[in-house]
């Protein structure tokens, strides 16, 4: 799934989530203004919540032993890419995006329009200044409404009582500025024009401002029958969809809650589980990927590089030790090589080999042994070849055979191929006994 439809469908399940959640257990409330921060704040939050992964400040060994984690289903989608088909031509990769710029386009310029239309508006209307509210006389059949700090209305369709009420009721929208809130919501929609919870919140937005601004006016010591009354009376078009019109909500709505009881606080309490819910989508929006990795597949060790930094020899004969010194341009270990277990047996055999043509043919094999040292540091390791031709003394070395490697410290008595203490570093020297038969 591509990158955009991905967040795409993240941010319309958290739009979903939010309007369902105010829905159930906030609409009914009379904590008007909780509830308009409450679809403001988190209806913007749902285009931020899919680009937080949780992995990052959890660690998903933690997140493991979580049961809910554990069930709940991550929604990343990773497909492998060689499962991916190649773009081919013009598809749905490179049509779908264009269509979705295309009709966002189309909704800015149709808000565009409409902010344009109440310009016009006040041009032809006769403006009465009122403190800072601008205050337009409009000759024409629409219902007031307002927008940003200019209130809009015909002066000649209402009685001087009908009209303070519905100043006052459109002064509280003003002061408020509502109109942002109106402007934040028509944005969702723009972006979210696909997502049907995006418009309902947009609905919902417009609403709650009504309820405010009833409840401002009721509280000011107006007759609630008498400005119901009114309600029903004003009559008239909307000249744009933007502006916080006087009745362009649901009246039924807005006069059953004018007559329901305030609730108590305790209700605010409801705000606070939306906590958990905005954990749910993290835990829901999490990499996938990640956690399979941690949680299911086993940890890989990764193996280190070592080069090789010096080669010596330890054989208690002088001669020998000469002998072997004085070959050892022919050696198949060199500096700057890495550690590699092969090229040490093979270099073995031509040391027995070596041996034999001067006179040493009937050398123990055992006698032969490589000790590694690893502990040098920066990946280097270096190897001593001890060469025993004792026989009592080989049935007395501590050496290992290749395939079951021993932690020691590498302190090594060349003579006698003793580990003498054991060391705190992991492998760190290593005796390597190799026979031909092993090969």
């Amino acid at each position: 799934m591509p990158v955009y439809f991905e967040y795409a469908l993240k941010v319309s399940l958290c739009l979903a989530v939010i309007f369902l959640f105010y829905q159930l257990l906030l609409k009914q409330i009379t904590w008007y203004k909780w509830n308009r921060f409450f679809l403001l704040t988190f209806s913007a939050l749902s285009f931020l919540v899919p680009l937080i992964d949780l992995n990052l400040f959890i660690e998903t060994q933690q997140l493991e032993f979580i049961p809910l984690v554990n069930f709940l289903p991550a929604l990343t989608n990773k497909i492998p890419q060689n499962l991916i088909p190649a773009d081919v031509g013009f598809n749905y990769r490179t049509l779908l995006p264009m269509v979705y710029i295309f009709i966002v386009l189309l909704l800015f310029i149709r808000l565009f329009i409409r902010i344009i239309a109440i310009k016009k508006i006040k041009s032809g209307a006769i403006l009465t200044l009122s403190g800072d509210l601008e205050i337009y006389d409009v000759p024409k059949p629409i219902l007031p409404f307002s927008f940003l700090n200019g209130i809009f209305i015909n002066k000649n369709n209402y009685t001087n009582t009908e009209l303070q009420e519905i100043v006052d009721h459109e002064r509280v929208h003003v002061k408020q500025k509502h109109t942002i809130d109106v402007l934040i919501a028509e944005l969702i929609c723009i972006l979210n024009w696909y997502n049907p919870f995006a418009w309902l919140i947009k609905k919902a937005v417009r609403e709650n401002l009504e309820f405010i601004a009833d409840d401002a006016v009721l509280r000011k010591g107006v007759d609630r029958k008498d400005y119901q009354y009114l309600l029903l009376k004003v009559t008239g078009i909307v000249p744009s969809s933007i502006a916080s019109s006087f009745t362009i909500t649901s009246l039924k709505n807005r006069i059953r809650m004018m007559n329901k009881t305030k609730n108590g606080r305790l209700h605010l309490l409801k705000f606070v589980l939306v906590v958990p819910l905005i954990t749910l989508l993290l835990l829901a929006f999490r990499q996938k990927q990640a956690i399979y990795n941690s949680v299911s597949s086993p940890k890989i060790a990764i193996a280190k590089t070592y080069i090789l930094s010096s080669l010596t020899y330890a054989v208690p004969d002088k001669k020998v030790e000469a002998e072997v010194e004085k070959d050892k341009e022919n050696c198949l270990l060199k500096t700057g090589q890495t550690l590699d277990l092969d090229l040490i047996f093979n270099e073995k055999t031509r040391l027995l080999n070596f041996l034999g043509k001067n006179g040493h043919a009937n050398i123990d094999p055992h006698a032969i042994t490589f000790m590694i040292d690893t502990t040098l540091g920066n990946n280097s390791f270096s190897i001593q070849v001890n060469i025993n031709f004792i026989k009592k003394e080989l049935s007395k070395s501590k050496g290992v055979s290749t395939g079951e490697p021993t932690a020691i410290n590498p302190q090594i008595d060349p003579v006698e191929n003793r580990v003498l203490a054991a060391g705190d570093h992991g492998i760190r020297a290593t005796s390597l006994n190799l026979q031909n038969e092993d090969k």
